[in-house]
């Protein structure tokens, strides 16, 4: 195990200086103490660097690891954890090189490292199998994981993945007035650590602690490091036999909702799917009761059963 104080002055994600670093694991602190459940939070070790994970729900019950959207951190699923865990056991995680609390030797280059990484983390956290919840591009690392460890997921949901099945700009139906600014949005995030500002993604968070928490974050690093989300291809898709679950809030602003759902199941038979009504970009934050019926049925039905 390590911690967050040995991080390395050049690691990934960096932090401008001593005070910004003090004022965002300050406000990581006061969106955790209001976390619903008990729970434990430890570092896990591997080859990119130190991965942040925090842990609830019964020891031996099935594992579930939570992904959260980029910059999202761990507590994202604060709204969430307490009906997931209650049968499974939980581990949000911090994805490595981006704001949170765990850091990374250097950037990740592909989405073959972000499997690899993630692998890593679950034999450091002694779990052979788990079902993968992800949003945003939590959504896109679920999926990439069923893809290319197929025998380390037992199910997959995503919830408005970026990439994995199209671009998230291929609807052309949208107006210039609403793809123009996305589009610069994107470019400005992949150069520039700095995270969407809710307003920009159309979303009014629940949990005003974890909004406070995006607030610090635009202005904490200096660095942090991203992939851009791939798009799989029909046969990687078609490929995949992991029982996987698509979510969409209906006011997504980065594709159409129903249509990018229409998209998804003609390119991956199988795929299960659903339009969130009353939901932004982050749905389980906008609806969290419906998104956590949505997610345990699911995965009673498929056989991840407690």
């Amino acid at each position: 195990m390590t911690d967050t104080a040995t991080q390395p002055p050049d690691a990934l994600p960096t932090f401008k200086d001593t005070q910004a670093r003090d004022r965002y694991l300050a406000a990581y602190d006061a969106a955790l103490s209001q976390w619903p459940v008990a729970y434990e939070t430890f570092d896990v070790p591997s080859e990119f660097g130190s991965t942040h994970v925090i842990a609830s729900g019964p020891t031996d019950a099935p594992a579930l690891l939570l992904l959260p959207s980029f910059s999202g951190t761990a507590t994202v699923w604060r709204l969430n954890v307490a009906a997931l865990s209650r049968h499974y056991r939980t581990y949000a995680i911090d994805v490595i090189a981006q704001p949170g609390k765990g850091w990374a030797y250097r950037r990740l280059r592909d989405r073959h490292e972000y499997a690899r990484w993630l692998a890593q983390v679950l034999d450091g956290l002694g779990v052979r199998h788990a079902s993968l919840i992800g949003c945003s591009f939590g959504g896109f690392l679920a999926l990439n994981q069923a893809s290319l460890t197929p025998d380390r997921v037992e199910r997959a949901v995503m919830i408005s993945p970026v990439g994995t099945f199209a671009s998230q700009y291929w609807n052309l139906t949208y107006s210039a007035r609403i793809k123009r600014p996305l589009l610069k949005l994107w470019r400005r995030l992949r150069r520039n650590p700095r995270a969407p500002s809710m307003a920009d993604l159309g979303m009014r968070p629940r949990d005003d602690r974890w909004a406070a928490l995006m607030a610090a974050t635009m202005s904490a690093f200096s660095a942090v490091g991203v992939i851009n989300p791939a798009v799989l291809s029909r046969r990687e898709l078609r490929a995949i036999r992991t029982p996987a679950l698509l979510l969409i809030g209906d006011g997504e602003r980065l594709y159409d909702a129903a249509a990018m759902l229409r998209l998804a199941q003609r390119k991956m038979p199988g795929l299960q799917g659903d339009v969130v009504a009353a939901a932004d970009h982050i749905a389980a934050m906008a609806q969290p009761e419906r998104v956590n019926e949505s997610i345990l049925n699911f995965l009673r039905a498929n056989g991840a059963k407690p």
